[in-house]
């Protein structure tokens, strides 16, 4: 009887080793983790897509995006106006009342 109690004793210590261990390579795993994402951020690289016709980012590139902007392109309205468009904007300028709404009971799970 008393070689189960030594048995037992010796299993619940070598989980608990286990766990320690377990615990202490997350913890070192986090850091290492922290510690590169803090230097990517503060490298300020933006990482390229791989997208055909995407240029690649140096380390000497520019870190400020300039968007292309053209007068006269895209009037802002569609060429042909949808069904679904126009019932949305009817249903928009009718404004009706907020919608009722109906008390309900409460349902229990027990």
């Amino acid at each position: 009887m008393a070689s189960g109690y030594v048995v037992a004793t010796f299993l619940e210590a070598a989980g608990l080793v286990g766990l320690v261990i377990a615990v202490l390579k997350m913890r070192t795993e986090r850091r290492a983790k922290a510690v590169e994402l803090r230097s990517f951020l503060r490298s300020g690289l933006i990482p390229a897509a791989d997208i055909v016709g995407a240029r690649r980012l140096t380390e000497g590139a520019s870190r400020a995006v300039a968007v292309p902007f053209t007068p006269g392109r895209g009037s802002g309205s569609p060429a042909h106006p949808s069904a679904a468009r126009s019932a949305l904007e009817r249903a928009i300028v009718r404004g009706g009342p907020a919608p009722r709404t109906i008390p309900t009971n409460a349902i229990s799970a027990g």
